[in-house]
């Protein structure tokens, strides 16, 4: 009812009638002296306790379908089930489609909800199994940290833009260029450079400031200017010519590729297989 929206939908769904559905409904509620669905004729609204009961117990459920499945298949062979996944955009396609891709090749049972999105994850109110994100150092207590590789922020540009303005060789040289920032980053409108001080933020007279990965990456094939990115969202654009890196006098800060999850006391073996899965595919990238 939770995930249909009504009573009728749920029986509908359960091939039962509506009442036998409001009857186990109020039976539960008798049991535990809560009120998990406010109803009316007209509609339902499921209240914060009924809305945690339903989510801790969809949880159980799923841990123990889980549980059943690696101990009845421990070494992963005939894996199935849903895996629900939170990543920049930037990294849809082609990196965690190609993995998605490989893994369900040898796993055609297991199914795959893909959430792009720049912002931070709230895995319960999602449902989400795995984040992926990009960053200098995480550091959360309530979640699972796994590191799955590392990647340098490097300046690109189209070849038809380089033709035309030339490359920079130095970081004044960047003054008289078009300058793309992403403004979606945790620097904001500005780009972290590697100094004897420390990481420095430095700006320009940005050109374009967009937020979202796609549109920037398009902009740049575009050859609207020059843009900073991980070396491993641009792998595809270089590799099939589409931007060229630029040599700088300086340096960027490298940034960690992560796999972010709930700490849980169990985990779904189709999850964890494909982590490592995702890990091997990121890093042979990266190298």
């Amino acid at each position: 009812m939770v995930e249909l929206g009504s009573f009728a939908a749920a029986a509908a769904d359960l091939n039962v009638t509506p009442a036998i559905v409001g009857r186990h409904v109020a039976d539960l509620e008798s049991l535990l002296d809560l009120r998990l669905i406010n109803r009316t004729t007209r509609s339902m609204e499921v209240p914060e306790a009924g809305l945690r009961y339903y989510q801790g117990s969809k949880s159980m459920l799923e841990h123990i379908a889980a549980l059943e499945q690696e101990i009845s298949d421990p070494q992963g062979a005939r894996l199935s089930g849903v895996i629900r996944i939170a990543a920049p955009e930037g990294i849809g396609a082609p990196l965690l489609l190609d993995a998605v891709e490989s893994f369900q090749a040898s796993h055609p049972e297991v199914l795959f909800d893909l959430v792009f999105q720049n912002e931070q994850t709230d895995f319960v109110s999602t449902g989400v199994d795995l984040a992926i994100r990009f960053a200098n150092s995480l550091d959360d207590s309530s979640l699972i940290v796994s590191k799955l590789a590392e990647t340098r922020l490097a300046l690109f540009a189209a070849s038809a833009y380089l033709q035309t303005h030339g490359a920079p060789a130095t970081i004044a040289e960047l003054e008289a260029h078009s300058c793309i920032a992403f403004g979606g980053s945790r620097f904001g409108n500005s780009w972290p450079m590697v100094t004897e001080t420390g990481v420095q933020k430095i700006r320009f007279s940005w050109r374009l400031v967009m937020n979202q990965t796609h549109t920037y990456r398009e902009a740049l094939v575009r050859g609207m200017g020059i843009g900073l990115l991980p070396e491993i969202m641009a792998t595809d654009l270089v590799e099939g010519g589409q931007l060229v890196p630029i040599a700088l006098e300086g340096r960027f800060p490298e940034v960690g590729v992560y796999a972010v999850y709930p700490d849980k006391s169990f985990q779904p073996h189709r999850v964890r297989k494909f982590l490592d899965h995702l890990r091997q595919r990121i890093q042979s990238r990266s190298q």
